[in-house]
């Protein structure tokens, strides 16, 4: 597994427009900016090398998972002429796909940490991810279900280092060995493996001398559930 480098994985990312997910993907994305641009599906998917037939599939699908249109097409008169448009739905869901994207771009380093979705509890609205040896319990997300192969995304500074397990808030406690620290102005990036993962921390250099930490330690890495964004791997 790889980690703190920039996603290489296709993702289908579950957005949610009102009770109602859809799933999108950079495909499905590049046809709606295109219809969007172009005013017409025939010339989106021309541009976007993406058949006819499997444009027309697309927007199907996404639009059964909604419920509502995400494309509305204009017959043109005798002469044809005609033209295609987003809904203000298919705005929407395009917008919230584009807006994820670059907060994952602008966060490169985000860790990425692979697992299975283990088990739900709706009665205490958590679901539990397996990684290889430890578990990570996360509030119940809506399109996630038991079984799905999924990424757990946590930026370097919401995580923290401890030398023993805490019982606090923070529900998830990971155990861990530094096998790599770097200096980055103020801040030390610790690079923590856990279960064969790495795993990036930032911390404050004053941190690093008050906890003694060294090439080889044992240490324990802790995050809030709320602190984390988790999208499908496929």
């Amino acid at each position: 597994m790889v980690e703190q480098k920039k996603p290489r994985y296709k993702l289908d990312m579950e957005v949610e427009i009102g009770d109602k997910i859809v799933s999108l993907n950079n495909k499905k994305s590049r046809l709606l900016q295109c219809i969007d641009k172009c005013g017409s599906i025939v010339k989106a998917s021309k541009e976007t090398g993406i058949p006819y037939r499997t444009a027309l599939k697309n927007i199907e699908i996404m639009e059964n998972e909604l419920g509502k249109p995400i494309v509305v097409t204009h017959r043109g008169g005798k002469g044809g002429g005609g033209s295609s448009e987003l809904t203000n739905t298919g705005r929407e869901i395009l917008y919230r796909f584009i807006k994820l994207n670059r907060v994952l771009k602008k966060h490169a380093d985000l860790n990425e940490i692979e697992g299975i979705i283990s088990n739900i509890d709706r009665e205490k609205k958590i679901m539990k991810v397996t990684l290889d040896k430890n578990e990570v319990l996360l509030p119940i997300i809506k399109g996630f279900k038991v079984n799905d192969n999924v990424l757990i995304l946590i930026s370097p500074s919401d995580i923290f280092v401890t030398l023993e397990t805490q019982e606090s808030s923070v529900r998830n406690m990971l155990e861990g060995t530094i096998t790599e620290m770097k200096f980055i102005k103020d801040i030390v990036r610790l690079t923590v493996n856990i279960d064969s993962t790495n795993v990036a921390v930032d911390i404050t250099e004053l941190s690093r001398k008050k906890l003694n930490l060294n090439l080889g330690k044992k240490v324990f890495v802790g995050f809030k559930a709320a602190s984390v964004d988790i999208v499908k791997k496929t």
